[in-house]
Parts: C-alpha cells; sequence; structure tokens
C-alpha cells in the first residue's frame, strides 16, 4: 500500500465516499462491480520510440503503476452506477456527470479520476447568481481598474488597459480595441485577478462559486480530500485558485488558441459560468462557424449532437491528453520545430512554454506517428470540467466566455505534482514555472502526518474498546465457571 493510499483510509474511517485501494493496480473493486477488465474495453497505447525529446532525469515510477484508460458504454454502466444519472461521451473515453449534487458522484468519479481521465460534471451553475457573472457587473465594479491583456492573435501583451475596454468588447463587437492596422484584436484576460486572493477581492462572487463547486471535499479549500489543505497555517497558502479566465470567442480563427498548450503541477476545475454572442454580431454565422470548429476538432456524435439537437451554446473547445502521453507529444512539438528551421533551446520545454497550439494537422500528425488520441470536450454553460495533474490540455474560446478554475491536490495525482515539481526544476531560472509554487513536499509531509495521527487514534480507540469487552466478559465467564473471585 502506497501512501496515498494511507491517506485515504485514514482520512474516511466511516467509510461514506467509496475508498478501497485507490491508485492500485489489482484493484478489488473493479472485480466487485462487474470485473472491470472483462467488461470494459481498454485502450492498448503502443510504445514510441522517441527520437527529439530526451528527459533530464529519469522517473522510475513513470508509466508504472497506472491502470489502463477505460472506454465504457451506457448499458456497462448502469449496471455498475444504477442511481448516478450520467452519460459518456468522447466515444465512452469521457465520463459526464448530470447531477452535481448528486451523493453517488463520488463513486464514478474515482474509477475514472484514479486512471487519469478527464470528467465533465454539468448543470452546476443552475444555482448561481447570474447577475454576479454578467459581463455588465464587471463593468460596473472594476470598469476604471488597470490590466495587462493578452492579443490572442499575436500572443502580444496589451499593457495597463482600463478593464471596461475590454468588456465592453467583450459584448459589442465594434467596441474592441484596435490593433496597429485597425483590426479589431481578439483579446483574453488571464488569471485575473493576478497576485490577490479571488475570496478578499471578489468576496459576493467567491462565495457563489464556492457553494455550488461539485465534489467539495476535492475542491474546497478545506475538502478532506484537497491534501492541500493538511497544510498548517503558519505555512504560506499555494495559490490554488479560484482564477478567472476569460476571452472573446475565437470561432471565426481555427488555428488560433484562447490558452496554448501547457499542463499544470495541480488538478484543477472548471467552471463555465457565463457563454454569449456579441449583440451587434452576426448571431448565425458565428454558430455556424463554431459547429464547423467543433466538426473538425475530432468531437464524438453525442457531443455534436448535444450542441445541435438540444441547443445547448457551445463555450469552449478543450483538447486534453492523458500525462503519460505528455513526453510523446513533446516528441512531436521538437520534431515539427526541427523541420521548420528552429533550434531546440536547453533548459526549456515544448509544453511549458506554453508557445503551441495543436491545430488539426498537427493534432493528426500526433495521432498517426504516436498513436495518440485526446479528448475532444465542448464546455457550454455550466460544465464544470476536471483535469488531472500534468495533463496536457488547451483550449480554444467558441464564443465569448467567463470561466472559473480553482486547483486542488487530489491522492489520485499526488504523485504527479511531485514528478512535475522535479520536471520544473529542469527549466531555466527565468521560466515562470522554474519554481515550486505549489509546496507539494510540505503539503505530503503533512498530509501523511495527519493520517499517521488518525491512525494511532483508530488504534487507541480500538484497545481500549477491546479492554472494555475484556473487563465485561471475565466476570461473565467466572460466573459460569462457578469460580470464586481471587
Amino acid at each position: 500500500m502506497e501512501y496515498k493510499d494511507y491517506i485515504w483510509l485514514l482520512h474516511f474511517p466511516e467509510k461514506q465516499i467509496m475508498i478501497s485501494n485507490v491508485g492500485g493496480n489489482n484493484s478489488d473493486d473493479d472485480n466487485n462491480n462487474g470485473d472491470d477488465f472483462l467488461n470494459d474495453r481498454i485502450l492498448n497505447n503502443n510504445s514510441v520510440e522517441l527520437k527529439y525529446f530526451v528527459r533530464n532525469h529519469i522517473n522510475n515510477n513513470r508509466g508504472q503503476g497506472q491502470m489502463p484508460i477505460r472506454i465504457m458504454a451506457l448499458s456497462e454502466s448502469k449496471l455498475l452506477y444504477p442511481e448516478v444519472p450520467h452519460s459518456w461521451l468522447c466515444d465512452g473515453k469521457l465520463l459526464r456527470l448530470l447531477d452535481a449534487v448528486h451523493p453517488g458522484n463520488y463513486t464514478i468519479f474515482q474509477d475514472q479520476w484514479r486512471r487519469g481521465q478527464p470528467v465533465i460534471i454539468s448543470d452546476v451553475t443552475k444555482r448561481l447568481n447570474p447577475d454576479l457573472w454578467h459581463p455588465d457587473s464587471f463593468i460596473k465594479d472594476f470598469g476604471d481598474v488597470k490590466n495587462d491583456l493578452i492579443n490572442c492573435m499575436t500572443g502580444n501583451i496589451v499593457p495597463n488597459q482600463q478593464m471596461r475596454k475590454f468588456w465592453e468588447g467583450f459584448e459589442c463587437h465594434s467596441r474592441r480595441l484596435k490593433d496597429e492596422k485597425g483590426n479589431p484584436m481578439l483579446l483574453k484576460l488571464k488569471d485575473w485577478p493576478p497576485g490577490e486572493d479571488f475570496a478578499e477581492m471578489l468576496p459576493s462572487r467567491y462565495n457563489d462559486l464556492m457553494s455550488v463547486l461539485p465534489l467539495s471535499e476535492y475542491t474546497q479549500r478545506n475538502g478532506r480530500l484537497n491534501l492541500a489543505s493538511r497544510l498548517p497555517e503558519c505555512f504560506v497558502r499555494p495559490d490554488l485558485g479560484p482564477k478567472m479566465y476569460n476571452a472573446y470567442g475565437s470561432a471565426m480563427h481555427p488555428n488560433k488558441g484562447t490558452t496554448n498548450l501547457h499542463l499544470d503541477i495541480s488538478d484543477a476545475v472548471n467552471v463555465m459560468v457565463y457563454v454569449g454572442i456579441p449583440k451587434d454580431g452576426d448571431n448565425e454565422e458565428y454558430i455556424k462557424e463554431a459547429y464547423r470548429a467543433i466538426d473538425e476538432a475530432g468531437c464524438d456524435i453525442l457531443t455534436r449532437r448535444r450542441v445541435r439537437e438540444k441547443g445547448e451554446l457551445p463555450g469552449a473547445l478543450w483538447h486534453i491528453y492523458s500525462a503519460r502521453d505528455a513526453d510523446k507529444i513533446r516528441d512531436l512539438l521538437n520534431k515539427v520545430a526541427i523541420e521548420r528551421g528552429a533550434r531546440l533551446e536547453p533548459n526549456h520545454d515544448p509544453i511549458h512554454d506554453q508557445s503551441c497550439y495543436l491545430d488539426g494537422a498537427l493534432r493528426e500528425r500526433l495521432y498517426k506517428e504516436y498513436s495518440v488520441e485526446g479528448y475532444a470536450i465542448v464546455q457550454c454553460m455550466g460544465d464544470a470540467v476536471f483535469v488531472p495533474a500534468g495533463a496536457p490540455h488547451q483550449v480554444r474560446n467558441l464564443h465569448n466566455c467567463i470561466k472559473v478554475a480553482e486547483d486542488f491536490v487530489s491522492p489520485e495525482n499526488v504523485s504527479h505534482c511531485f514528478h512535475l515539481t522535479q520536471e520544473f526544476r529542469d527549466l531555466s531560472d527565468t521560466h515562470s514555472n522554474h519554481e515550486d509554487k505549489l509546496q507539494i513536499k510540505n503539503i505530503m509531509y503533512h498530509a501523511v502526518k495527519d493520517s499517521l495521527s488518525v491512525l494511532g487514534s483508530a488504534l487507541i480507540k480500538n484497545s481500549q474498546k477491546n479492554i472494555e469487552e475484556n473487563e465485561e466478559v471475565t466476570p461473565i465467564i467466572k460466573t459460569e465457571l462457578n469460580v470464586d473471585d481471587v
């Protein structure tokens, strides 16, 4: 049993949440739930020799002990989880939970999460206050505040702009800031508020968001399955959010991503709280281009039906890849850079540099040359996307989106967090990810310390119970044997 298994078992002595054999390779739970290895179709990830990426340090545990990716059919999963409303997207690889507050969500979520697979939960925001998350609300509260913007067309920073200029362009295309050629810029406001605690700067919105975040044992700051909550108060708290990701839609620009390919050192849940189309634009043309983007992105038929037949306005297009495929993606990106005449710089990383968006041609090469296929996910209003630590991912807003993300550290992925911290040390000293901002070693130490304390208390309690039972039984035995007290 690994340390992360102890953390699970010891923090839930009452076993209110299914916790057995988390992350194990031989799961009794799998066998008890209908024998996953018989009922599930398992992806076979063929090994590929990497010629353009060499890891600076060897991680002996890399790829070992990982459970295979699982593909499910609804007819199978309904037998295993009959009470939980759910469906499957991405040809059975992506779990979609339909009731954000159902108490049975933990069991089916954990069965996917421990395999390193993303999960989407719908209708998360139906209990949010919509007035707090409308662009007009941000103009009213923060319109005069200055902040840097990013032009997604060029990647250039547009410094020190009043935020009302961004938000007014959010709703009205003609009011967007223009570049030197007079073209409206495709802007985003990333990681806002910067360097400040969301809870202190936006208290009403923070409370509103926290009241609806699903799987609160993972996503709340004090959640029992959020290992970051184990850091004592005397430590500087790692910045796990929430952070807002606000950007214009880029459906008209198929090769431009809103957020380039990258990976995060911790787990994250990203909630879509607003989707909109400019009021002065051609709505039909915007929607048509969004549908075209979804079709060309490799989305499965159920996803395409969802946005067309059920009328759900698509907000963002995600491509998420398994953490175990990260090095293959690096190898492809380095190969492409060499083909284009670039020089590979030492102590830099093609994923951590966040300089690339995998367009259709690159995604096709990734599949053909490396047998790597990701999850093409459409995030609609109210959807919460759960992204495992270490999973490379990129985002393209199809329409104007306001998203809020909260990071956490789950027991299932804590080993990924640790190895990513080691990986970041190989980056150049000037790289934004060079430092260990997560304090993962401190988190692990105090999580294990708390777990051992719980175990010690349980052992003492159990010993006292046995002594008391023995004291009660002894006089009865003596009486039945007619033995006088000595």
